[in-house]
């Protein structure tokens, strides 16, 4: 197998964020659920009450929090199943300024929801109505607590700086699995980013065809981001190919020479460029067979 030297390009991150949940099993209405259906088995059913029915203070944090996942899971590589990425040291800074900044957003989203939270429980006794229990809602103090925002970022483990008493043959045996180990995230890595932009070319030669309408040929529809987000890409792959695959390169190459001065706009109303920028994203799907 084939050994990468990757820990002086890259560096690993680690994000975790956390939102009040804002549920509750009720024990009381579970027991008459249970009872009312002849249910034998007390734990046929469970009831969890939704402590902020008919609000979405919660959803606004939960979708910024999406959107920072998304943001890191772009910018980044697999690495492990614990959720733990591989970051290109070439993106550190603009990687940190961005969670640094979002980090400062989650919080101000939830200081707002703080200052509204004495209110919103009031007004959930009458949304629930005999479900409502005052003691279901933590103290303010507490709900605080309830939120986080996490980013750490560590170093790519060398084979060489396995360090344990384990005598030297053991000793050897290990750093050639952590090697291996190495190794082989890297490359689900690399198959990751490959595939991300075999995705983004697929979907550009479904989306830059044709139709058939009654004998007609129908231009198919698309949004900006087909060119944005294939520009953008290629950016991203510039960084993410921590171990100069000159294959992947091509392929960002050709795909941005491919867009070089058209924009969304014009593929929509030029069908000679149209057809051009279609027939180089041909190509290059039939050449770098990722």
């Amino acid at each position: 197998m084939t050994r990468y030297n990757i820990d002086t390009c890259s560096m690993l991150v680690e994000f975790n964020a956390s939102v009040w949940t804002a549920r509750k099993l009720d024990k009381k209405t579970t027991d008459e659920v249970v009872t009312s259906k002849n249910a034998a088995a007390k734990d046929a059913a469970r009831v969890n009450k939704h402590l902020l029915a008919g609000r979405n203070e919660l959803d606004v944090i939960n979708t910024y929090v999406g959107s920072v996942r998304t943001y890191v899971y772009e910018n980044t590589m697999p690495w492990s199943d614990s959720g733990i990425r591989l970051l290109p040291t070439s993106r550190f800074i603009e990687f940190n300024q961005r969670l640094n900044d979002s980090e400062q957003t989650f919080f101000s989203y939830v200081e707002d929801f703080i200052r509204v939270y004495p209110s919103l429980i009031t007004a959930q006794a009458m949304a629930l109505g005999d479900m409502f229990r005052r003691d279901d809602y933590p103290d303010v103090d507490a709900i605080e607590h309830k939120f986080a925002f996490r980013v750490n970022f560590m170093p790519v483990p060398r084979a060489g700086d396995f360090r344990i008493d384990v005598g030297n043959d053991a000793q050897k045996e290990l750093q050639e699995k952590l090697a291996k180990l190495a190794d082989e995230r890297v490359e689900a890595a690399m198959a990751d980013i490959r595939e991300r932009l075999k995705t983004h070319l697929v979907r550009m030669q479904d989306r830059l065809g044709y139709d058939e309408v009654d004998g007609d040929r129908k231009t198919r529809k698309f949004h900006d981001s087909l060119v944005t987000g294939a520009l953008e890409l290629c950016d991203m792959v510039k960084h993410l190919n921590i171990i100069n695959d000159t294959t992947l390169d091509q392929a960002r190459v050709g795909l941005m020479q491919a867009l070089q001065g058209v924009d969304a706009k014009e593929l929509r109303t030029n069908e000679a460029v149209r057809d051009d920028v279609r027939k180089n994203v041909d190509a290059l799907l039939d050449k770098f067979a990722f």
